[in-house]
């Protein structure tokens, strides 16, 4: 009995222990279950790159830490803040990544300024260099006033970006009258008041001559004194050459089979240094027909490099020879005139080429208009042909031929003939020259000498007798027939002024409007 109630108190006590354990086991993953896995995360800006550990706990495993979505994109280029979900198990919690800028600028103060004593303070003059994530500014901590005197001022300067954060440094503006440096490009002419703050008060202090010899040296540094020994002061003048040279180009055509080379390119390279070492940078493909960019370099004795461009344009050679000196040629009938005189024919390229002439269609027996072809050839095959205007001269046989072979077509009435001319040959101001009537017949055109002239010359033909008659004054020119043993005015020259029908002495008066011939010289005509 004993024995049973032992074992039963062993039980108990073994029961008890479990059911301890189990609940210490519970208490401790309800803990560890509600304790933070994760945590909010500050950086500073300029950090490349957030890592997941940095968000965990020391309570996280991290083979457990994902994002319970897609991968969210971490931006930590900017100040500012982002909300972030992350896993642990089957446990999501928010966290906040922060970007801030709490680093101050860090810049590069210029020590000294040394300016005229009319310079205006900016605080931009006196940083040489900073660096910064964000948007700074510059300002005076106190602004400087300028002194009366040539004093030095101490000046602070401080740089604030865009959160506050900020630099403070100082620097000093030495006030003078001559500065104590200045730079110079070779090449450039060097002027007191470049140096000088009031070149009217105090040009004489400085020597021209030391100036002219400065804009005629070399690169290097030379040193200006003060001629006043009672305000002495130094000006360091650095003579450098910075500018690559001065490069004109110029475009070349050169035809398929020609080769060209960097000097045909270049119309000038000149720099003050001096000599000018020329190179072409692209290459030059020959021997196809097209453009090409072509790019030219030109340094300078100090590695100064300065780049053009131009173009070179290769052509086939398809252009004929220019053929000169084919003016109008006027020739006498049956003459033997040498057609090629004058004549030559120049190609771009052979220079001058062989002319041939081709005078087929010419007549030098007949007078008329004709035209000549002739004919050059350059090396490369290409033709060129013109025609040139040939003249063959009548002569007295050839008029009185060509008034045969009109009259011959029309009748003997003196009317009929008449209206023939008016109807023909328009009017002109041009008296016909040596020959009006064969002006008149081959021009179609003349004034009234030449109407009344070819209207004689078909009357002879036809065997009517005919005077030439005109107003006192020669202003107008017509005829008087003989029609059936009577005396007749005809004008053959056409217009309203001048009737076609034959006319008495009145009639012909009265149409004239008052002008009169000398009735002595020819006959009553009724």
């Amino acid at each position: 009995m004993t024995f049973l109630k032992s074992k039963k108190g062993i039980f108990c006590i073994v029961l008890a222990a479990v059911l301890l354990f189990c609940g210490i086991c519970t208490a401790l993953g309800f803990w560890y279950y509600n304790v933070p896995k994760f945590q909010n995360v500050t950086v500073e800006l300029g950090t490349k790159s957030v890592a997941l550990s940095e968000f965990m706990t020391k309570y996280a495993i991290a083979s457990q830490v994902k994002f319970p979505g897609e991968t969210p994109n971490i931006d930590v280029g900017k100040v500012g803040t982002q909300e972030l979900t992350l896993s642990h198990l089957w446990k999501e919690e928010t966290v906040t990544l922060t970007v801030a800028d709490t680093t101050a600028p860090q810049v590069s103060f210029v020590e000294n300024r040394r300016e005229f004593i009319n310079y205006e303070p900016n605080a931009e003059d006196f940083i040489a260099d900073i660096r910064d994530l964000s948007e700074t500014k510059a300002y005076f901590v106190e602004e400087p006033t300028v002194p009366e005197n040539y004093a030095d001022v101490t000046v602070q300067i401080a740089v604030e970006d865009t959160y506050g954060n900020k630099t403070v440094g100082e620097s000093t503006i030495s006030f003078v009258w001559l500065r104590g440096e200045f730079t110079l490009e070779l090449g450039d002419t060097l002027e007191k008041a470049d140096i000088l703050f009031d070149v009217e008060q105090d040009g004489e202090y400085i020597s021209q001559e030391e100036i002219d010899a400065i804009n005629q040296s070399a690169v290097g540094t030379y040193t200006l004194k003060s001629l006043n020994p009672d305000r002495e002061a130094l000006c360091e003048i650095t003579v450098q050459d910075t500018t690559g040279p001065d490069l004109k180009l110029k475009n070349v055509t050169i035809y398929v089979d020609q080769k060209t080379s960097l000097e045909s390119f270049i119309k000038s390279a000149e720099d003050p240094s001096g000599g000018v070492k020329t190179r072409l940078v692209s290459e030059l493909l020959f021997g196809t027909a097209g453009k090409q960019t072509v790019t030219v370099e030109a340094e300078d004795a100090f590695g100064n490099i300065t780049k053009a461009e131009t173009t070179l344009k290769i052509i086939k050679n398809n252009i004929a020879p220019t053929i000169s000196g084919l003016k109008a040629m006027t020739v006498e009938r049956n003459s033997n005139p040498d057609f090629l005189s004058g004549v030559t024919a120049k190609d771009d390229r052979d220079g001058s080429c062989t002319v041939t002439v081709n005078t087929d269609k010419v007549d030098l027996s007949t007078a008329g208009t004709y035209y000549a072809v002739y004919t050059s050839r350059d090396k490369a095959g290409n033709v060129r042909t013109a025609k040139r205007k040939i003249t063959v001269l009548h002569n007295e046989d050839d008029t009185a031929a060509l008034v045969r072979s009109i009259a011959a077509k029309l009748s003997s009435d003196p009317v009929e003939l008449s209206n023939y001319v008016r109807s023909t040959i328009k009017y002109n101001h041009n008296w016909g020259g040596d020959d009006p009537v064969w002006y008149g017949l081959k021009n179609k055109k003349g004034n009234c000498y030449v109407h009344a002239l070819v209207l004689r010359a078909l009357f002879r033909e036809k065997g009517i007798s005919s005077k030439l008659i005109w107003v006192t004054d020669k202003s107008h020119y017509w005829l008087l027939v003989n029609v059936g043993g009577q005396w007749k005015h005809i004008d053959p020259t056409p217009g309203t002024k001048h009737p076609a029908y034959l006319m008495n002495d009145t009639q012909r008066y009265n149409n004239l409007q008052g002008r009169d011939w000398d009735r002595s010289n020819w006959p009553v005509c009724n």
